[in-house]
């Protein structure tokens, strides 16, 4: 008889956060479940016993739900998805895989709605929260089983595989029950040491068009295009204090081979019409020579490849620039963090210096590739004069589109613990625990002060001074503006901004008409009223 493994992905955005008047909240990416597929392929090949998987992820009805505006009974909805998908595929194993802690909330729902639907079923829960929370699930989840520490590829296969589960769910490193917190069982990774063990995904398992939308480069939106992604390793070496990944996929880094990405990519093209790849390694460059042969194979596909997790900046020089040109790369985004030498290299402990960021933009620039930037603000020990000191690397380089964050202490970073050592969370609720909230209130961190400076640096230098617009490189410029408008019909900076651009590419019409868009925000609405005059935008 096979296993029947339900996996289910709980929200990775909080539905509170979409309401009327509410600017700073942005729908995140919608990322393929790549961690499930590679758990599916492996299970597929490697489990002596047959296995049958099937994928819930409850982000596809709340985005829907969001742009409906129908969110009021999305809960109901949940449970009533759950138990009819619990119900028609009957599963003898229900997975919760969960990444961020604002999903905390929602696993005890799903547990208890799949409890109640299947009360035979085992359910375990596993992914970068439970990973590393796994105590606090365990104590606030009575419905979840075991948790499942890292990479669940072994794991999963042991427990599928085994006469009895309950000996393995006791006894094996990688999981953790109740029991076994309470004999002071610290759970380890089982890592699978070489990623070529993991058969090719099978992407019939979703309907891409659902995850079609991460794309960073907005001079495509709105275009036909098939996005996929691809890991092509494992793990990261560095430490920064609010990066999580070492705790689910260790410090030592682990590769697909060359030859490995090269097939899976071109499977990718020929079988499901790929025409943009998403490289989301952590640390691509881990090892340069490999990263360079990869780009060398990509160049093969003609693909257009973007970097959306993060680049570091020391590993670019003109043969990356250039091979990143003839691979069709067309943006990156930038690891850069901060713009203070002192926040960079004391709190955050990356090795990275702000005076390379320049040059290396321009390196990128020269050989037509896009560089965005991600930024994070408010972590314990950072001064408003390392903030203005971010805010002018971030003008004086000249960055395609920057993304500022506010730092959140995800579970299982340097972060959460030295928060939690000295009490600097302020808001427990993980559904605070966001990328556009500041939780952390601590010397030189004033949460509410954070996020207003988080959101007028993102005007000040992606609108007021936005790079584009002041190189002249217009029709850049208006498809970036063209897709935040559409987005966000009441954003006034981005009709204002748009209203430049149409201006810069000889549309007068077009140009009048965002611009009387931007006038009547401005004339309606007092905080945007109150924007424009501080920045200085003309509204006649």
């Amino acid at each position: 008889m096979a296993e029947r493994i339900l996996f289910v992905i709980p929200p990775y955005f909080n539905i509170d956060d979409y309401g009327p008047g509410n600017r700073a909240s942005v729908l995140p990416p919608f990322t393929i479940p790549y961690g499930i597929l590679s758990l599916h392929a492996y299970l597929k090949a490697r489990c002596a016993k047959p296995v049958e998987v099937d994928i819930l992820d409850l982000n596809l009805p709340l985005r829907q739900a969001v742009d409906r505006g129908e969110t009021a009974d999305i809960l109901a909805r949940f449970d009533h998805l759950i138990a009819e998908r619990v119900n028609v595929f009957q599963p003898t194993v229900v997975g919760i895989s969960a990444l961020f802690n604002i999903s905390f909330r929602y696993i005890q729902d799903i547990a208890r709605v799949a409890r109640q639907s299947a009360p035979e079923a085992l359910i375990v829960a596993g992914g970068g929260l439970p990973s590393a929370a796994y105590q606090q699930v365990l104590d606030l989840c009575p419905d979840v089983d075991a948790i499942c520490k890292g990479e669940g590829e072994i794991p999963v296969r042991d427990l599928v595989d085994a006469d009895e589960p309950a000996a393995v769910l006791a006894h094996h490193p990688s999981w953790i029950t109740r029991d076994g917190v309470a004999a002071g069982k610290i759970p380890s990774h089982t890592f699978v040491a070489d990623l070529d063990e993991i058969p090719m995904l099978d992407y019939d398992m979703l309907d891409l068009d659902d995850y079609n939308s991460r794309s960073i480069d907005k001079r495509y939106a709105g275009l036909k295009k098939r996005e996929m992604a691809i890991h092509t390793s494992r793990g990261c070496p560095f430490l920064c204090v609010f990066c999580s990944n070492p705790s689910l996929h260790g410090r030592q880094v682990r590769a697909m081979s060359v030859e490995r990405v090269r097939a899976e990519v071109r499977l990718m093209k020929e079988r499901w019409s790929l025409t943009v790849l998403l490289i989301e390694d952590d640390h691509f460059f881990f090892d340069k020579a490999r990263a360079k042969e990869v780009l060398r194979a990509l160049a093969e596909m003609g693909i257009r490849i973007e970097f959306p997790n993060g680049v570091a900046v020391y590993a670019i020089d003109e043969e990356v620039a250039e091979l990143f040109s003839r691979a069709g790369v067309s943006t990156v985004a930038l690891a850069v963090e901060s713009g203070s030498d002192y926040v960079l290299n004391k709190i955050i402990k990356k090795p990275l210096k702000t005076g390379i960021v320049k040059d290396k933009v321009a390196m990128l620039r020269r050989n037509g590739v896009q560089s965005h930037v991600f930024i994070v603000l408010g972590l314990p020990g950072e001064m408003d004069e390392h903030r203005q000191q971010t805010l002018d690397l971030l003008l004086d380089v000249g960055f395609d589109w920057a993304h500022i964050f506010c730092a959140v202490p995800i579970f299982g970073s340097r972060l959460h613990e030295i928060c939690v050592e000295n009490g600097y969370i302020e808001q427990t609720g993980f559904l605070d625990h966001v990328n556009t909230k500041s939780v952390i209130r601590a010397p030189g961190v004033d949460p509410e002060a954070i996020e207003r400076t988080a959101y007028q640096m993102n005007l000040i230098v992606n609108f007021v001074h936005n790079y584009n617009l002041a190189a002249g490189n217009y029709e850049t410029a208006v498809h970036y503006f063209e897709n935040v408008v559409n987005k966000y019909p009441g954003h006034a900076f981005g009709h204002h901004a748009l209203a430049r651009a149409y201006d810069g590419v000889g549309r007068a019409d077009a140009a009048m008409s965002a611009r009387r868009r931007f006038q009547e925000i401005v004339a309606n609405d007092v905080w945007w009223s109150e924007q424009s005059v501080r920045h200085g935008l003309v509204t006649g």
